[in-house]
């Protein structure tokens, strides 16, 4: 009798016992799986104000962009410069996509080893208002090629990985990506850099202005272009279109304004689906420059006609719309 009560006994005690182990080996994967951040930028993007971003190439200049009502604005040695929009929702797009692969490092004395201290990283805060609601370092980039490459597989990609670090944390992260690429930049690759930016298919009339009695006007009619009444060369306006429907150019000029309020080369476009006319004008300008332009997509932002030959790649003249043999 006692041996069956001790039987029932110790069998209790082993399903306690059991139960228990079991216990604690849950939890303790629970604080683990906890212990691994799931985000590593939860913020808000619709609230956010300004982005302050020291780069790693030049640490000593921040570049500081804020909002202003729907528009994006470069703070620079106090001028307010245009940023790029598209740019800035890809940064939170980015942001809001980092995602911790692994943990790289625990302690601080390894920050170092992956470029997130402060001398070698990218540091990138994110404020809603005046308060910081992300403040991330961006360190190391390292590319593993394909585990298994074929030969003549040219589709195979490979793993790049950034290491991060957030400011309140001795954790290193590794996240997918090259993240450098899109915040350890100059001041001007976050700017808006459009001349022209339009669906040429919507265009109907251009209106050329020049000195003199150079002037001429490219008007469509039907599906003909026409210069001043006679039939243009089809190609020849499809070519100036390709390389104007989409102009941009980073040659900013901030240390100078128009010598005179008169643009001497001016194009105005105007067309369907689109509001205001298209307007771009060339100011004199020093003999560096030769011309100063500006476009009424970019108001406020002038570029040098001079570097890469913007003036006569939009200032064209009328014998370029017609074929050789004519």
């Amino acid at each position: 009798m006692y041996k069956k009560i001790n039987i029932k006994i110790l069998l209790a005690l082993f399903v306690v016992l059991l139960i228990l182990v079991l216990v604690i080996f849950y939890f303790e994967s629970k604080k683990g799986e906890r212990s691994f951040r799931a985000d590593i930028f939860d913020a808000d993007t619709s609230k956010v104000t300004s982005v302050v971003i020291y780069p790693r190439i030049n640490k000593e200049e921040s570049i500081n962009i804020i909002k202003k009502g729907t528009q994006w604005k470069i703070d620079y040695h106090g001028k307010l410069l245009n940023a790029d929009n598209d740019i800035v929702k890809n940064m939170f797009s980015t942001l809001l996509e980092l995602k911790p692969r692994r943990i790289a490092a625990t302690e601080r004395s390894r920050w170092r080893e992956f470029e997130v201290d402060d001398s070698l990283s990218t540091r990138v805060q994110v404020l809603t208002q005046k308060k910081i609601v992300s403040d991330l370092y961006i360190g190391k980039f390292s590319y593993q090629q394909p585990k298994n490459q074929m030969q003549y597989n040219y589709n195979q990609r490979g793993t790049m990985s950034t290491c991060v670090r957030l400011a309140d944390e001795n954790i290193v992260y590794v996240v997918d990506g090259f993240l450098s690429m899109a915040f350890n930049r100059n001041v001007n690759d976050f700017r808006n850099n459009s001349i022209i930016r339009s669906n040429k298919s919507d265009w109907t009339r251009l209106s050329f202005r020049y000195p003199a009695d150079s002037s001429f006007t490219l008007v469509k009619e039907g599906d003909k272009w026409m210069v001043d009444g006679l039939m243009a060369d089809s190609a020849s306006v499809d070519k100036y279109f390709n390389s104007i429907s989409y102009l941009t150019n980073s040659n900013f000029v901030d240390d100078q304004k128009p010598l005179n309020d008169q643009p001497v080369l001016s194009l105005k476009i105007e067309g369907n689906n689109f509001g205001e006319p298209i307007q771009v004008k060339a100011f004199i300008a020093d003999t560096i420059n030769k011309y100063l332009i500006t476009s009424s997509l970019n108001k406020g932002a002038y570029f040098s006609g001079e570097a890469s030959k913007l003036t006569g790649k939009i200032f064209v003249g009328k014998a370029g719309f017609f074929s050789n043999n004519e």
